[in-house]
């Protein structure tokens, strides 16, 4: 599914910065340019980021138990 249509970004595209990098929102917006045009996908990108973060945090802390 395309988070941001302006730039052709997917859902995966996202995810692979997230579990990648593990970066900030902020960052992991600049790196793949969302936001820089109409704007309309950031508040859903930021909250794929975040649940992508929880899911990894989640495995991370199973694996660690």
């Amino acid at each position: 599914m395309y988070i941001c249509i302006c730039k052709g970004i997917t859902e995966k595209m996202l995810q692979d910065q997230v579990t990648g990098f593990n970066r900030s929102e902020e960052q992991i917006l600049k790196n793949l340019g969302i936001g820089d045009s109409c704007g309309s996908c950031v508040v859903d990108a930021v909250k794929k980021i975040i649940e992508n973060q929880n899911k990894l945090d989640s495995k991370s802390s199973k694996s660690n138990s």
